[in-house]
């Protein structure tokens, strides 16, 4: 009897146990399926802008999760095509192999390395088709664990809220206009490109001299202006999206010169984009004014990012960028890693812009600043590196070129052999600092110390643009004036492999600086 009673104490015990092996063998099937991903929603992002979220959390216990937009739909339900999902992209997980070499370039030991940091972050890029109203993401998220895929599908999973875009420019041209007491003239009607059209003007200060058309931007008189000799009237005129009601000022858009007989007026100049480039991390997907496309990434530690290195800090502010403008920044492309270089490319595309306004009476150019830094030559005496400079006409977004060096969309123009530069003069201690400007040359300097062999038959013996800063400038002809013009800097490697700066495998890629991008039109 006591030997039953064992027994079927031992059998209880086998099924408790059987079934506790079942739960937790059911929990381990479950711990890696994808569970509670959570974004945090963007508000008043801006009608073509570049956007970026933050790293959503999600659970998948141990898994690395991998990230796939499912589909992207206005607030009513409605499922956009296939267009808009072209300017979006969802970062993944980045596996590196980093290899120790020895003296001679042979491979002593590897090591395979992740990089999750960009993992599951949602970039939307500049130029984008999203337009004023609220769109709601669908993400599906897998894991892999053993050879087993695992998958859920998040509906409404990232919220992305649009607003208009607001007036970047208002153009008033000519800038200097003369109005004549009695006579009821009025001031050309301005021009705001790049914006909504769903705007209002009101002025936002002499209104006991002038008035606004609140429809146009037309100024004039005041009925109950009196004249007492010649002035020249600044006004902030105030531009309001009838959307948002929104308001942005611009300051001294025109200048008034009131008079009682008609008289000459000076022509101006204006810097009708001039972008911050701000921006945040190594390897944004944009900022400011600009997007990055990254073809092959190297080894560098910035792509287009914030700038790291003490070198490139030394540039004085060109007279040029507006008081306004405190947030410039200046952009750094690493193109090695310690001793070693592998191949790069990478773009740098400025927002397109509309020059049509300026197809009268204007003569349009754009402007950079940029340091070449560190670069040292193969062992043939080329540069490993440079950056090429491209203009377009015809482009509307998307990826310009693959891997391969295949054009994918916009036509594109080399400009880099008539670019018109100067070279930095100015130095603080042995850092280079912008103005004053050396003589003009043609042609976009070539990188280094100007040493050695030249294959390329570029280098200049007489000076050297190791770590100076260059100003060009790109006078834009007549036949490029388009609703699309757009400008598109390229770092470029011409080698293949890896470069070590050594006597073995001489050549280093350095660093490029990038600031002041401005575009002017000239009365």
């Amino acid at each position: 009897m006591k030997n039953k009673r064992l027994l079927a104490a031992f059998l209880f015990f086998l099924a408790l146990v059987s079934c506790e092996n079942s739960s937790f063998a059911d929990d381990v099937a479950k711990s890696n399926l994808p569970a509670e991903l959570r974004y945090m929603d963007i508000t008043g992002a801006r009608e073509g802008k570049s956007v970026k979220t933050n790293a959503p959390t999600v659970d998948t216990g141990d898994a690395i999760p991998v990230f796939e937009l499912v589909s992207i739909s206005k607030a009513d339900g409605t499922v956009l095509d296939e267009s808009y999902a072209e300017f979006v992209t969802i970062g993944q997980t980045a596996s590196k192999t980093l290899n120790v070499l020895d003296p001679a370039g042979n491979i002593v030991s590897s090591q395979v390395v992740y990089d999750t940091s960009q993992n599951g972050i949602i970039t939307i890029a500049e130029g984008n088709k999203f337009v004023v109203g609220d769109y709601y993401f669908t993400i599906k998220v897998s894991t892999e664990v053993k050879g087993v895929v695992k998958s859920t599908v998040f509906a409404k999973a990232f919220h992305l809220n649009v607003g208009p875009l607001l007036p970047s420019v208002l153009i008033y041209s000519p800038k200097n206009q003369n109005l004549v007491v009695g006579t009821n003239n009025k001031t050309t009607v301005p021009i705001v490109p790049n914006t909504n059209p769903a705007i209002k003007f009101e002025l936002g200060s002499l209104t006991d001299k002038l008035v606004i058309d609140g429809a146009t931007g037309v100024i004039s008189l005041s009925p109950t202006y009196q004249y007492t000799a010649q002035e020249t009237l600044k006004p902030i005129v105030r531009v309001i999206s009838t959307i948002s009601n929104e308001v942005v000022p611009f300051v001294n858009p025109i200048n008034i010169v009131v008079s009682n007989t008609p008289v000459a007026v000076p022509i101006d100049s204006i810097l009708f984009f001039y972008p911050t480039l701000k921006t945040t991390g190594s390897y944004p997907a944009g900022g400011e004014g600009f997007a990055v496309q990254t073809v092959v990434a190297g080894n560098g530690e910035d792509i287009w990012g914030e700038l790291d290195n003490s070198t490139g800090r030394g540039l004085v502010a060109p007279t040029e960028r507006p008081i306004g403008n405190t947030a410039q920044t200046i952009l750094e492309v690493q193109t090695n890693r310690t001793t070693i270089t592998d191949p790069t490319t990478s773009w740098m595309v400025a927002t397109t812009q509309d020059l049509t306004p300026f197809q009268y009476g204007f003569k349009l150019s754009f402007t950079y600043h940029y340091m070449p830094a560190f670069q040292l030559y193969m062992a043939d005496g080329r540069t490993p590196v440079d950056i090429e400079v491209y203009v377009s006409t015809n482009y509307k977004g998307g990826n310009i070129q693959d891997a391969n060096g295949k054009w994918l969309n916009g036509t594109w123009t080399q400009v880099n052999k008539v670019m018109k530069c100067r070279r930095s003069e100015g130095v603080s201690g042995t850092t280079s600092t912008g103005a004053p400007w050396g003589t003009e040359f043609i042609g976009t300097p070539y990188p280094g110390d100007q040493k050695g062999l030249d294959p390329d038959g570029r280098k200049n013996p007489n000076t050297t643009f190791y770590n100076k800063w260059v100003r060009c400038t790109y006078d834009i002809p007549t036949s490029q004036i388009s609703k699309n013009f757009t400008v598109a800097f390229k770092v470029a490697s011409y080698f293949q492999g890896s470069l070590l700066n050594n006597t073995t495998v001489p050549g280093r890629g350095g660093s490029f600086y990038f600031s002041d991008l401005y575009f002017k039109a000239s009365e």
